[in-house]
């Protein structure tokens, strides 16, 4: 009886590499999900957390908080095949808290870079109490929708997707008894993320102009145009200043977390 012939060249080395996929997967499915909390607070996170089911592939972070934001339970399924591609990666889904929604998360272990994908979330802001629009606390609520990102140490190189808010809504519906809802593109440039919101009603309309830069410095460039004086003594009230036919507001400062 002649024995099997032993595989050899690149069918040897493919087998091999099935079999360490294999194991990896076998270990992610079976690994309890305690393993994922030490990743929980890297790279200087403020995120606490009541507990964690499930195991290293799937499970749920519960009761998730930064600062004293609540964001709810957080899910999460892990897709071991990126691991071939040098990079963690998990779809990530919000239930019950300040933010709901979903999306997926990728890290790049060899070129460092942090990366999301098509992400669909809401978030509430009332829950920001760090910050405030104009002296007033925020209130309403910001999606995001099939938002994407590449952040890396350089800052932003990729962004994608279109941000909506109703921050200024009830404000406006108190000032002019009108609706004014703010949208528009996510970009990069220059390594930093730039998003601009637009939106009118009849009595005018505005633009916000934000950008985040590597360091997380933001700055906040709003002009608006309006046909009532009542309204324009309004606003300068609120720190705008005369520009070139439009009122502007103009503000720098440092991103600090969402929490108090």
């Amino acid at each position: 009886m002649t024995a099997p012939a032993r595989p050899t060249g690149p069918r040897r080395g493919a087998l091999l590499l099935l079999g360490i996929v294999s194991f990896l997967a076998a270990a992610i499915v079976m690994a309890p999900a305690s393993l994922i909390t030490p990743f929980l607070n890297s790279g200087g996170a403020n995120i606490q957390y009541r507990d964690v089911t499930g195991s290293l592939w799937k499970g749920e972070i519960r009761g998730v908080s930064t600062g004293d934001v609540y964001l709810g339970d957080v899910g999460y399924r892990l897709r071991p095949m990126a691991l071939l591609a040098g990079a963690l990666s998990a779809d990530l889904t919000a239930m019950d808290g300040a933010a709901i929604g979903a999306g997926r998360v990728n890290v790049h272990l060899i070129s460092q870079r942090v990366s999301v994908e098509d992400a669909n979330f809401a978030f509430d802001l009332s829950a920001v109490r760090r910050y405030s629009l104009f002296g007033i606390p925020y209130q309403g609520r910001i999606e995001t929708r099939g938002a994407g990102l590449v952040w890396s140490r350089d800052g932003c190189s990729s962004a994608s997707g279109e941000i909506w808010t109703d921050v200024l809504d009830a404000s406006s519906k108190t000032l002019v008894g009108e609706s004014l809802l703010l949208a528009g593109p996510a970009s990069c440039d220059g390594g930093q993320i730039h998003i601009t919101l637009k939106g009118g009603n009849r009595e005018g309309v505005a633009e916000f102009k934000i950008s985040i830069d590597q360091s997380m410095t933001y700055r906040v460039m709003a002009s608006v145009d309006l046909g009532r004086a009542d309204l324009e003594n309004n606003l300068r009230r609120l720190g705008f200043e005369d520009g070139d036919g439009v009122l502007v507001y103009d503000v720098v400062g440092a991103l600090k977390g969402v929490g108090s």
